[in-house]
């Protein structure tokens, strides 16, 4: 039985040693799904895609990475308890924002035909406080770049 735990020990060191090592994630760090995408944007190519053509962009957001939509839920138990706090119901839900301007609220995103749109990055939680301070609300943002005239 001494050999049979020694052999598991010594097979299971060897599987460990081979292994890479994973990259630490953060707020700046582009994450990769497992086709080698990064999650955290979706593309002009994947925009493009002919089925996507006459729907709305949060339809779209659903379609390709729904959980860019989860919400988080409030983060601040005064606000939760005394209702004392300003926009308190929007606190950890997600938010957008077109072309880094003000923040909307999702449904913004269902008068954005999808053929408009050159790139959607989702930023978490911590990003979206950085780029946007408490106007992000404590929640995640979809960041929106429109395709430019011309």
């Amino acid at each position: 039985m001494k050999h049979f735990a020694s052999c598991v020990l010594v097979v299971a060191s060897v599987a460990c040693a081979g292994a890479a090592p994973v990259p630490a994630t953060g707020a700046g760090t582009e994450q990769q799904g497992a086709a080698g995408r990064n999650r955290d944007v979706i593309t002009t190519a994947e925009l493009s895609k002919p089925e996507l053509g006459s729907q709305s962009l949060l339809n779209v957001i659903r379609s390709l990475r729904p959980t860019y939509l989860v919400n988080r839920g409030q983060q601040s138990v005064s606000c939760a308890t005394t209702g004392g706090c300003a926009d308190a119901n929007d606190e950890g839900t997600v938010h957008a924002s077109v072309d880094n301007g003000r923040i909307v609220r999702l449904e913004e995103l269902e008068g954005i035909h999808v053929a408009t749109v050159q790139e959607v990055r989702y930023l978490n939680p911590a990003a979206a406080m950085n780029k946007f301070g408490g106007a992000a609300r404590s929640g995640p943002v979809i960041l929106v770049v429109m395709k430019k005239g011309g």
